[in-house]
């Protein structure tokens, strides 16, 4: 859901903010009198308080707090602002308690956002979830870009990596994950398998796209390790990574359990080489309680549970 406001703070200052979650931030500093306690109530780090704060009185122009050694009290600017933000608030309850109410039965569409390396797991629950709920129509979104859950780009959000630390969402674990490097018996049979790591960069390589390697940590490795010319080929997603490591392009990164699908994978210095990383369910809090939203989300943990990935 996007949120736009517009606030008059004094005369002649009217101020127009489209992220909202600023405001909130800094209402829960004004309202507990510390980040501490602000960012355990909002279930965040003390950093991601303080930048939040640094934001808004940055986009304003304004002071919004006094800083203490025993805390944080409002300016004059502040109460006035936090008065405001109080009364917005006590609106996008209500309007939670709507959407709850207009949303208690299983219908219209539900978005799902996430990488196109989950594609296979979203596959199997997409097709579940319809197989019971038939009246809801699933679009699933695969975007490198995390999309806004608070602009209602997406309803649910399948993530890797940290805990998702924005206020507003709600990240649930999901399963534990890990990757390493497998080769093809096609490309083994050509190439043959490296005993060391010394010998990974006599090999070739599939990897990623430049701007796109930061996000896989694999890919990284192999940017760091292998020279350019070994990397026979680069894509922008994984899925499609996993379809040239099969088909005996080179090297490359993949999920364990994504690799456990293929039978003619072989897994390459296991010992020496894993990635693991945390999957995340993540969902707005606006949202999170509908029928829909809580109907896919049983749907995707039992399916963890029931893999042993949780």
């Amino acid at each position: 859901m996007c949120i736009y406001a517009h606030l008059r703070l004094r005369a002649g200052m009217a101020i127009q903010f489209d992220d909202w979650q600023d405001v909130k931030v800094a209402y829960e500093v004004a309202r507990l009198g510390t980040l501490t306690a602000a960012a355990e109530k909002l279930n965040v780090h003390h950093s991601t308080v303080l930048r939040r704060i640094n934001n808004l009185e940055q986009s304003l122009n304004a002071r919004l707090f006094h800083r203490h050694a025993r805390g944080y009290k409002v300016t004059e600017i502040g109460a006035k602002l936090f008065t405001a933000a109080q009364s917005i608030n006590s609106e996008l309850e209500r309007l939670h308690n709507d959407i709850i109410a207009a949303d208690s039965t299983l219908r219209g569409s539900l978005l799902l956002t996430t990488v196109s390396g989950f594609i296979d797991v979203l596959s199997d629950v997409c097709e579940q979830f319809q197989s019971l709920h038939p009246q809801v129509q699933l679009e699933v979104i695969l975007d490198q870009n995390r999309l806004r859950l608070d602009h209602g780009q997406a309803h649910i959000a399948v993530r890797a990596g940290p805990r998702p630390d924005e206020g507003d969402y709600i990240a649930q674990h999901l399963a534990h994950l890990s990757s390493g490097f497998y080769a093809s018996k096609r490309y083994i049979d050509k190439h043959g398998v490296p005993k060391s790591i010394k010998q990974l960069p006599l090999h070739n390589f599939v990897s990623g796209v430049a701007g796109y390697n930061g996000k896989v940590p694999y890919f990284v490795w192999v940017d760091e390790n292998i020279p350019t010319s070994q990397v026979k080929l680069r894509v922008s997603e994984t899925s499609e990574a996993t379809r040239a490591i099969v088909k005996g392009l080179g090297i490359g990164g993949m999920q364990h359990d994504v690799a456990a699908q293929y039978a003619d994978l072989v897994p390459i210095l296991a010992d020496e080489l894993s990635w693991p990383t945390d999957l995340w369910l993540v969902t707005h809090h606006l949202v999170h309680r509908t029928a829909k939203v809580q109907a896919f989300s049983q749907l995707l943990k039992a399916y963890f549970k029931e893999h042993k990935l949780a």
